[in-house]
């Protein structure tokens, strides 16, 4: 009898076995990406709709498999007047990111008018700090609140804690219309300095994003990172964000190709200043679906169809997702999740406003086809669909 039942004891194992693997959420399939390689930016006008609707769009970004969030910081906004800070739209930001578990990147720009050095009337916006030593001040003040043992958290002891820990500093500072201080390189690298120290100090942990670099007629990706490491900036950051732009019409193939060829060249330059380990992320990743929609005279080189932008976004991070080790990659960020997608509104480049995951009129967002290829993708690299915890499978 006992030798029977050994086998029939196994076989019950094997069967309980079975059912448990068969009935093991999905998130015990295999990633194939690191968490939060899938994001998406979030413009900054986004963020100034009420609370509830902003909360629901995390909600749609998690489902939807985004794990990590791009979003504005701006100084000028919540620092208007030196020493006052405004913290309410903001709070509501990283209340609403943390509520779904999403990762937020903080980049952190704008200048408040007393903080200003000399404007160029050409780009009055693009106008850096003065003093680094201001703008490190208003970072810390952020890491003070948002990072991990920030008050936000103490205040607030019903939303699960979602440190940020990802800090860029400054957006595109290679174009004069973002960073108008001309040569850029030894200026900026001041800034972040300042910044990077007084990041670390407040949060040793915390990781400090250098960038993001983005070619500029003829002035490459790669060229602007030799620029900020002869400017003295290889101490002062933990990661390098590019901006790999770049289209050829009627062929996605070399269109990838030549956003992984700027990729691989920056990759190039910091593995010849001893940075191959820094990782590199990829803060905006897009290809607007304006064809025929925008005024050829208003084209930019990077728009294409629906179809097209379909194609590239899957092709993109297919490509991405077999590179990330050999580059270092750990993120990609699809710009955006919500725009227009009409030519007469206002906000940004015109062929940009129809690029969003999502449409947005005023406050009401709805899903755009490309926010169903992306979801797809995310799904697959991840191993599974997301509730609206990004950190939860269905």
């Amino acid at each position: 009898m006992i030798a029977l039942r050994r086998p029939l004891l196994l076989l019950t194992l094997a069967a309980l076995v079975g059912a448990m693997i068969a009935a093991t959420p999905a998130e015990a399939a295999k990633r194939k990406v690191p968490f939060g390689f899938f994001g998406t930016v979030l413009q900054p006008d986004t963020a100034q709709v009420p609370d509830l609707v902003i909360e629901r769009q995390m909600a749609l970004m998690a489902s939807s498999g985004v794990e990590s969030v791009r979003a504005s910081v701006s100084w000028a906004s919540i620092e208007p007047t030196r020493g006052v800070y405004n913290w309410t739209r903001i709070d509501s930001l990283v209340r609403a990111a943390a509520t779904h578990r999403l990762e937020l990147l903080a980049n952190v720009l704008e200048t408040p008018q007393w903080a200003k050095g000399r404007t160029v009337p050409r780009y009055p916006t693009g106008t850096p700090p003065k003093s680094p030593q201001a703008y490190a001040g208003f970072i810390r003040q952020l890491v003070l609140r948002y990072g991990p043992q920030g008050s936000f958290w103490g205040q607030n002891p019903g939303v699960p804690r979602v440190p940020i820990r990802q800090w860029q500093i400054w957006n595109e500072q290679m174009a004069p219309w973002f960073w108008s201080k001309r040569p850029w390189a030894a200026s900026y690298t001041k800034a972040l300095k300042a910044a990077y120290q007084a990041i670390h100090q407040a949060d040793r942990g915390a990781t400090v994003v250098a960038g993001s670099f983005v070619g500029i007629a003829g002035y490459s990706q790669w060229r602007g990172v030799k620029d900020l490491y002869r400017a003295g900036g290889k101490r002062y950051f933990d990661v390098i964000a590019v901006h790999p732009f770049s289209n050829v019409e009627n062929s996605v193939r070399l269109s990838i190709d030549r956003m992984l060829e700027i990729l691989r060249r920056v990759r190039a330059e910091m593995r010849q200043r001893g940075d191959g380990r820094k990782p590199i992320i990829v803060t905006e990743l897009t290809w607007p679906a304006a064809i025929g929609k925008v005024p050829k005279r208003r084209l930019l080189g990077l728009e294409t169809t629906t179809a097209g932008q379909k194609a590239r976004m899957k092709a993109a991070y297919k490509r991405l997702a077999v590179v990330k080790r050999q580059l270092r990659i750990t993120q990609a960020y699809w710009f955006s999740w919500a725009t227009a997608y009409d030519a007469k509104s206002t906000f940004t480049d015109v062929s940009y406003r129809f690029s969003g995951l999502t449409r947005r009129r005023g406050n009401v967002f709805s899903p755009m086809p490309i926010l169903r290829t992306y979801t797809s993708l995310a799904a697959k690299y991840e191993g599974c669909r997301k509730s609206e915890d990004a950190r939860r499978c269905k």
